[in-house]
């Protein structure tokens, strides 16, 4: 029986995306450790490409239930940052 692999899916906790959901998806997509993330981690730490906005944009929209834009993306710098935007959009869909 061969592996099976299933799309990765971050819980979310009272219809809202938490922070250490928004460092899963990131550890995921970067493949580092969770923990050693923060709010201060910026994109070039992880080595960010034009590539990897278009698929984090997509995470996260499926995440949030949201439209994520890359273009937004390309305008912050930090994972805190992108924590606000998670926020911010979460609040524009209530």
């Amino acid at each position: 029986m061969g592996i099976i692999e299933i799309p990765y899916a971050p819980i979310r906790r009272e219809g809202h995306m938490t922070f250490e959901d928004l460092l899963d998806i990131l550890a995921e997509q970067f493949s580092c450790d969770a923990a050693e993330l923060s709010q201060d981690t910026s994109f070039e730490d992880l080595g960010v490409d034009a590539e990897d906005l278009v698929e984090l944009a997509w995470q996260l929209g499926e995440a949030t239930g949201t439209e994520v834009e890359e273009d937004r993306l390309k305008q912050l710098g930090t994972i805190g940052e992108v924590w606000n935007l998670v926020r911010e959009l979460e609040e524009e869909a209530e």
